[in-house]
């Protein structure tokens, strides 16, 4: 069996890092100290599926750390479980990646998205523990990147190291940045757009004022306060043209009073459903949209795409926004190099060569409905298909989300701030007066 299909746990590397914890624990206990910062905190059991991979034939000779199978943590979306075409895919890829002398190349250790048991907590309590079981790569989202970076596990890519990814789209390389420096390659695209029921809405509104001039009510996730969600205010100011700067400040105040005047009075007209306050996820606020509750919805492209079946009577369109100008706002999944080793980083960077290759993207992605960060793997998509044509043309106008450390705290602001708009508690100058601007 491949390396990478091996998921079972490595006695010696579990023991051995329960015995660290351990007495780090008991460390820490004597002097006082934390392994973690209290806000992300770690798995109740780091011992899981981390372990080496299995040598495809018999030989005694002991592998150099040099010659030890990369290891990538990942998501479960990057993992190879099923016999379906994006798995075949990723499972050939990884397979011709060339072997070490001692056998496979690759070990996926799949890992939750988020939460205690998530791909960041990991990092943070085996960095604390264990550092030298750490991946060689990890795939993380942009939220976590920031973490990840901040915390000192990932280091920033120099300027040869992403020379050979000048594929993916500016807008969407921009995600992986923070301070200016590049700490992340972009694979995976995350964006959302307008999805509308044909049947009761001839032409979707395309900007605010339309919106408000008509009678089609729209949903959204409203209910949402987490770190891992884009609020709707915060996404009509960056699609309206509003920015930050480096401080975390907002530097477009009359943008961000048009996006609460616009929320105010749809939800004073009854275009903004009480639902929308209460849906915290896409996936809920998908079923209320279908089950007609709206006749409009804000949705991610991953989820539009995986419910195709029940698009017959269902249309895509670009976010309504300020100017008409069709816009979305991008977030994305990264491959982050870890390892700072010279050789290991240099294999690990010729894995993600190879992966990057337009055709292994195009397919992947195609097949795991995934949306691909470099236009060149939409070759390898259904030319066909509208929604292909229209992805590509929201990937060329999308803003990417700002990355700085100060985001996290503005963004759970925001959502704050939109959710006691929403309820009527506060009115839009007062929520505007929650929010740091740019002096």
């Amino acid at each position: 069996m491949p390396s990478f299909l091996c998921h079972r746990i490595d006695s010696l590397h579990s023991a051995l890092l329960v015995i660290i914890i351990a007495l780090l624990l008991i460390s820490g206990c004597q002097n006082g100290a934390a392994l973690v910062d209290p806000s992300d905190p770690p798995p109740s059991q780091l011992a899981d599926n981390h372990q080496p991979a299995l040598s495809s034939g018999s030989t005694t000779q002991q592998a150099t750390a040099t010659d030890d199978p990369l290891v990538l943590w990942v998501p479960p979306f990057f993992t190879i479980n099923t016999t379906d075409r994006a798995d075949a895919v990723l499972a050939a890829a990884l397979a011709e990646f060339a072997p070490t002398p001692t056998g496979s190349s690759v070990t996926l250790v799949p890992k939750a998205e988020r939460g205690p048991a998530g791909l960041l907590a990991y990092l943070l309590t085996t960095q604390q523990a264990a550092p030298i079981l750490l991946p060689d790569i990890v795939l993380l989202n942009s939220f976590d990147l920031v973490r990840a970076a901040g915390a000192g596990i990932v280091p920033p890519l120099s300027a040869e190291e992403s020379a050979p990814f000048g594929g993916i789209s500016p807008a969407i390389l921009t995600s992986a940045q923070i301070d200016n420096q590049l700490y992340g390659l972009p694979f995976v695209a995350n964006l959302e757009h307008l999805v509308y029921q044909k049947e009761r809405l001839a032409a979707p509104p395309a900007t605010w004022g339309e919106l408000l001039a008509q009678d089609k009510r729209l949903l959204f996730a409203g209910g949402t306060v987490d770190d891992y969600s884009l609020s709707f205010a915060w996404t009509l100011y960056l699609v309206g043209g509003g920015g930050l700067d480096g401080e975390g400040n907002l530097t477009s105040p009359q943008v961000m009073e048009r996006v609460f005047d616009f929320l105010a009075a749809g939800k004073q007209a009854g275009l903004i459903p009480e639902a929308a306050l209460t849906l915290s996820s896409p996936q809920a606020v998908w079923t209320f949209f279908v089950n007609g509750d709206a006749e409009m919805a804000v949705v991610p492209a991953r989820l539009y795409h995986n419910q195709q079946a029940e698009a017959d009577s269902i249309r895509f369109a670009p976010l309504p926004t300020l100017d008409g100008e069709p816009r979305t706002v991008v977030t994305s999944w990264s491959f982050a190099v870890v390892t700072q080793e010279p050789a290991r980083r240099q294999r690990a960077l010729a894995l993600l060569q190879q992966l990057f290759a337009p055709h292994i993207q195009g397919e992947w992605s195609s097949s795991a409905r995934q949306v691909p960060t470099q236009s060149d793997a939409f070759a390898y998509w259904d030319a066909s298909d509208p929604y292909t044509l229209f992805l590509q043309e929201l990937l060329r106008n999308s803003v990417a989300a700002p990355n700085l450390r100060a985001f996290n705290e503005l963004n759970q602001s925001l959502q704050q701030g939109q959710r006691a708009l929403l309820t009527g508690e506060l009115s839009p100058q007062q929520v505007l007066e929650m929010l740091p601007f740019r002096p």
